[in-house]
């Protein structure tokens, strides 16, 4: 056996480079849950449609209107209720609003898409939900791809935030998405079991709490003409306008902050020595151990703790 095949084996890859779909041996029954996790999805949730530029947004929003307030942007393919396992917990202490981008979740689907009309679509909705009107400027997290529209956002907004949290995203210079994009492809199921015994992330990872996943599965499927699909334009990559955004990133008005999962294979630990020599001086890097890329799944409360930690060394009087 070769070492590459030898390396697939190990975290129970086939050759193929994937594993096995995590909720398909539950064949549609929801897994048990810690009290934990059960406590924060009971709490109470309060959906808003937004317009930007035409199209309408969506957001969630957790907690007291009047608390500090954080905006969590969600990565590639993704939505709003990604951020299930964390929005909750941050909300004891925040208003916390979760917002899926154009084309992903409850948002509409547009003709074009760009990283840029992204971060617009995130101030939008931090406009419309009065995020700066308090006496406490909002803490902006993304995941992931989210983080493109997070720098723009830094770079061209970052003094009306408190800081921004990038959490395993691929800030780098010259990084382009080709001229061959992921190919998704529009599936349909016939009822919500089928869909969800075939959900899978990506990229898949060997590590996940199956009652987040099934709590995300659930989130992403809608009802169109009788059957069931994921809530995403499937031709987004197809119809985006990519921007590199390191030199965004770089400019931030904002104090900075990269959290990466130690194996993760799109964060890396060389990744983080090249923004630690290029980004603002007083940048924060953290690695959460046994974590993968999609920390909230796999670490949720690691994650939910050290973005605790790092609001509260941002709003220190001498933290800037």
């Amino acid at each position: 056996m070769s070492e590459a095949e030898t390396g697939l084996q190990r975290v129970g890859l086939d050759k193929w480079g994937k594993l096995p779909r995590p909720l398909a041996p539950l064949e549609g029954r929801k897994p048990e849950a810690p009290a934990w996790f059960d406590e924060a999805m009971a709490l109470p949730v309060i959906e808003h449609r937004i317009a930007v530029d035409g199209a309408e947004i969506e957001a969630l929003s957790w907690g007291d209107p009047k608390a500090p307030p954080v905006l969590l942007l969600h990565g590639s393919m993704a939505h709003a209720r990604w951020w299930n396992p964390v929005a909750p917990l941050l909300s004891k202490d925040h208003h916390v609003i979760a917002m899926s981008f154009a084309g992903m979740g409850g948002s509409q689907w547009r003709d074009k898409y760009s990283t840029t009309q992204m971060a617009r679509e995130a101030m939008g909705v931090a406009e419309a939900l009065s995020m700066f009107d308090g006496p406490v400027k909002p803490v902006l997290i993304s995941h992931s791809f989210g983080g493109k529209a997070a720098s723009i956002v830094a770079g061209d907004h970052g003094e009306k935030f408190a800081g921004t949290v990038f959490v395993d995203s691929f800030i780098l210079p010259g990084l382009e998405i080709g001229g061959n994009p992921p190919p998704y492809r529009h599936r349909e199921y016939e009822t919500i079991a089928d869909a969800i015994t075939r959900f899978r992330l990506s990229p898949d990872q060997p590590s996940g709490e199956l009652y987040i996943l099934d709590a995300i599965a659930r989130g992403g499927i809608v009802e169109r003409h009788g059957s069931w699909t994921w809530c995403f334009d499937p031709d987004f990559f197809h119809k985006i306008e990519f921007e590199n955004t390191w030199d965004e990133a770089r400019r931030s008005l904002c104090p900075l902050a990269f959290i990466r999962g130690e194996h993760s294979p799109i964060a890396t630990r060389a990744d983080f020595a090249l923004q630690r020599a290029n980004m603002r001086s007083d940048s924060i890097f953290i690695e959460i151990p046994e974590a993968y890329h999609h920390i909230m799944v796999d670490q949720p409360l690691a994650l939910t703790a050290t973005l605790r930690a790092i609001i509260a060394f941002w709003s220190l009087p001498d933290a800037k």
